[in-house]
This record gives C-alpha cells, structure tokens and sequence, in this order.
C-alpha cells in the first residue's frame, strides 16, 4: 500500500471510528438515564433527537469504520511491511493512549460514585457511558497490537511511548492519591480544632483520592509489570528510570525536605509563632518525603538489577550518581545565591538616603530558605560527587571519557557561562545608565543585586569545573573514536565478550547469533587477546568490519 492511501485509509478509520464510538455514548447515556428513570415528563420530548442522532451515527458510522478497518486489517495481513508502518503504529498507539485516559478518568468517577452509596443522584450516565465505550475500543485495539507484536523497530519504539506514558501517569496517580489521602488524615487530627473549618473526613475529596490510587495502582501495575516486563535493554526504558521515576522523585522528595526544613528554622528563628495552624504543612510534606523516597529507592534497585554484565552496571551506576550530583549541586548554589542577597540587601538599605521601615524579622525568611537548601543539598553532593572522584581514579581514562560525565560537565560549564555572560551584561548596562542619568546610588545597586549575587557563585563553579574538563582533556578524554559499522558473529548474543569488545572499542556493536550448529563454543581471550582484536578492528581499510568469535577461533574480517 503506499504512502498516500495509507494515510487516506487510517484518517477514515479514525474519523468514522468516532462517529461510531459518539453514537454509542450517546444510546448508551441515554439507556442509563432512562433505566434509572432520570426524565421528567417534559424532558421525555427532549430524548427523540437524541436518540435518533444516536441510531444514526452508528447506523452510518459502524459500517463506515467496518469497511475502512477492515481493509487496512486485510493489507496488515498480507504484508508484513504493512503490519510494521509507523503509520499504523502511530494510529494504534494514539487510539490506546487515548482511550486508556478517557477509561482512567471515567473509571475514577464510577469508584467514587460506588464509594459514595451508589446514590442515584450523584450517578453520571455519561461518564459511566464513556468508561464502556471507551474499554471496548481499548480492549480491541489492545488485542490487535498484542497480536502483531509490533514487526519494526519504529513500531517497537512506538509502542514503548504508549507503555511508559501509560506507566508514568499511573504511578503519578497512585502517589498523588496516597499523599492527599494522609494529608486529609492529618489535618482531620482533633489537635487541629479551632484553627481549621474541619469537615467529615469521608467526603468526596477523600473518596475521589482513594479511587485515584486504585486506578493508579491498576494502571501502573498493568503497565510496569504486565506490558513492559520484557522490554529491559531499550532506551525509552531507561529514561523512563533516570529521568522520569529516579531523578523525578529525588526532585519531589528532596523538594518536600527542603521546604520541611525551611518552614520549622523559619518557626525556630522567631518567625509565625502559631504552632496550632503552622505546621499542618507535614501532612503533605512528610508523605510527599516517603512515597517519593519508595518510588526513587525502588525503580533505582531495579534498574541496576536489570543492567546485567559488569559495563553495563557500571554505566547505569554512573547516571545515577550524576544525576543525583547535579541535583545536589544546583541546590546548593541557589542555597548560597539567597543567603548571598543577605549582607547585599543590608548594604543596600544602608546606602538608601530615605527613611525605609523594615520587619524586624526581614532577613529571616531568606536565612531560613538558604540554610535549607544548604542543610539538604551538601550532605547529597558531597555524598555523590566523592563517589565520582573515587570511580574517576579507579577507572581512568575510560571512567573520563564516559558520555555522561561529558554531558555533566559540559551542561554545568555552558549554563555558568551563559549565566555569567547575563549577569555582567545587566551589571555593566546598570552601571553605565546610572552614570549617564547621575543616579549612580544604592537604587542601582538593587536593580544589579541578583546579578551580583550569581556571579560571585558562578565564577567559583566554573573555575572549578573547567579545570576538571581540561585535566580530562590532557588525560586524552576528548580523543575522538573512529567509528566503524562492526557486527560481532557468536553463539550466543548474551555473552559477556559482547559488552567487552564494546568497551575496548568505545562505542556499540550489532550482534549477530550463528543460526548453526556449533562445537567448540565461545574462544578463550585474555585482555591481550581482545586488545589485538579491536587493534585489527581499528586499523581495517573498510568501513564494515565483521568480527567472528566462534568454535574456538576469532578473527576479523574486513568487507563492502
């Protein structure tokens, strides 16, 4: 099928698909408005155009999405380039994402309504309408994809957002759910009476968040452990890990500490002396803490259990510790950028000529922020950026050369220089404009305060860290690889010489498994062997390389 009609045919799909799903919601909610005797004898004249919209848009509808869909399921079956479009993946995935939201939000409704005493009052025959059709279409088209297992890697790849879009928004339910859950517990103490408007606990916000974390919970489990459960060594899956559920809840957790901390030294330090009402800030802050805590500690454990082979937990290792060192770092520099405007503000307000009047506790607040973020950030870099050092001297030059610490480096030497750059230009701009309109006074001084404030921090982290990238720059770090197109021949694709050859030569091989009978198994290399192998590698005429480790023997072969 070519490009053109294909395109034609899944739009038509789409498009009649929901006329049919619209007409079947729109019998469906009225069935169960009827059902349950919701029309007054003057609605009753109100029902004839909508049902009849009803019949006909299924009418017209069904057959419409029954001819399209079924010859783009009679060219999916004949053609295997068909089965693998990224057209059809695209059109199959936005369908399942689509309906799994609309089932998760409808679903959440129906739980709430069950919880509330099934009162016909509060039942909504549309929501409950949507929740059918829309598990219907979800279960069909989810039988479909399953069923075809997704020929390409462009589908693969396709279908790996579905899953871990689904997973991610489960799990973000089930968390959020749990929070506001132990918060609404929390401030429901009788401790709190007096100070609060306090309802019955079991009210509808309560009901609404327990059924978010059994919809988050189903979703998330469904997803995590039942579809993604074979898909371990793809990259989607590792940014879900390191940037979605480890760094996201690091952030969340470490978010929630911070402000913790904050709150009680700002109470500490002679600020809201109101401890009835004030600290009704843990009830969220504290589960915030754990449930994120869970989450990091969790999906942190599983993936080094999942990186099998000494490089491969060796990469996964270093992530983390970057990630982590780069949250702890950027904490830290905004803890000493507000304690820093302290002694700038004090300066500021004694060069002013005119009477201010100042809180008597102004520099508390700032003081209470900066020492938070002081308090949680440095025990997080030092406690990281020390492991760093130490994998640095162990692992030399391979350890320097790593990908993300280049990325590490490179991100916080650029975002120095660009804030540096920002802040001498709004600094020289003050200075100058204050001088050539003769107000050169302590208004220029606070107009220019946070650009002074940052550039007495960025100047010493850049510094630092420069001086780092260049020693990895001497050490020979930034040598560029000659890439060639190796596929490395064995036996057997999980072999423990694969993630080897690929560290010797420094970036990624395409394996290919001998379909053969083989007899003497995999051949035994020392270091020295492997080194003279990617020295061959290395020093071929061609571009392509075919490397063969099997019965015994090993050898390179060169080809176009």
């Amino acid at each position: 099928m070519s490009t053109v009609r294909r395109v034609f045919f899944y739009i038509l799909a789409l498009v009649t698909l929901g006329i049919l799903a619209t007409g079947l919601w729109n019998l469906l909610s009225l069935s169960l408005d009827t059902i349950l005797a919701r029309f007054t004898l003057a609605q009753i004249g109100d029902i004839k155009p909508k049902l009849s919209l009803g019949i006909a848009m299924v009418v017209i509808g069904g057959p419409l999405w029954f001819l399209f869909w079924g010859a783009i399921q009679r060219h999916a079956e004949r053609e295997v380039d068909e089965a693998g479009s990224t057209l059809r993946a695209f059109f199959l995935n936005i369908i399942l994402i689509v309906s799994a939201f609309l089932v998760s939000m409808t679903l959440e409704v129906l739980l709430n309504w069950m919880m509330s005493g099934f009162s016909s009052d509060q039942f909504s025959p549309g929501s409950t309408a949507t929740l059918i059709v829309s598990a219907i279409i979800w279960y069909f088209y989810w039988r479909i994809s399953e069923k075809e297992a997704y020929p390409t890697a462009v589908a693969k790849t396709v279908r790996r957002w579905y899953i871990y879009i689904l997973s991610i928004s489960g799990l973000i339910w089930l968390s959020f759910g749990l929070v506001q859950i132990l918060n609404a517990a929390f401030i429901s103490f009788p401790i709190w009476q007096g100070e609060v408007i306090r309802s019955s606990f079991w009210n509808n916000g309560t009901r609404s968040n327990i059924a978010w974390v059994l919809v988050g919970g189903l979703v998330w489990a469904f997803y995590w452990f039942y579809s993604a459960r074979n898909d371990v060594n793809s990259s989607l899956r590792q940014v879900y890990f390191y940037l979605l559920t480890i760094l996201g809840g690091a952030i969340a957790g470490l978010a929630a500490l911070t402000y913790t901390c904050y709150r009680i030294l700002y109470w500490l330090l002679g600020g809201d002396r109101d401890v009835a009402g004030y600290f009704q800030f843990l009830g969220w802050a504290i589960p915030t803490i754990l449930v994120a805590g869970c989450i990091w500690y969790y999906h942190l454990r599983v993936a080094e259990e999942e990186s099998t082979g000494e490089q491969r937990q060796l990469s996964a290792r270093r992530v983390h510790y970057y990630l982590m060192s780069f949250l702890g770092l950027g904490t830290l520099i905004a803890g000493l950028i507000v304690i820093l405007g302290i002694p700038l503000d004090w300066v500021i307000n004694t060069l002013k000529s005119e009477a201010i009047v100042l809180e008597s506790d102004w520099w508390n607040n700032h003081l209470s922020l900066g020492i938070a973020m002081l308090a949680v950030s440095i025990p997080i870099w030092l406690l990281y950026w020390s492991r760093i050092l130490d994998s640095t001297e162990r692992g030399g030059i391979d350890e320097r050369s790593a990908r993300s610490r280049r990325i590490y480096l490179y991100v916080i030497i650029g975002a120095s220089v660009v804030m540096l750059a920002a802040d001498l230009v709004n600094i020289v701009y003050q200075v100058l404009n204050g001088i050539l309109t003769g107000d050169l006074g302590a208004e220029t001084l606070r107009n220019m305060q946070w650009s002074l404030q940052t550039v007495f921090i960025a100047v010493p982290v850049l510094i630092y860290h420069l001086q780092i990238a260049r020693q990895d720059q001497k050490l020979g770090s930034e040598v560029a690889v000659v890439r060639k197109n190796v596929t490395l021949l064995v036996a057997d694709k999980k072999s423990p010489l694969v993630s080897l050859v690929e560290q010797k030569l420094g970036y990624k091989v395409r394996t290919a498994q001998y379909a053969g009978e083989t007899t003497g198994g995999l051949p035994a290399l020392s270091d020295e062997d492997i080194d003279r192998l990617v020295s061959q590698v290395t020093a071929a005429t061609t571009r392509d390389v075919m490397l063969v480790l099997l019965e015994g023997h090993s050898m390179v072969l060169p080809y176009k």
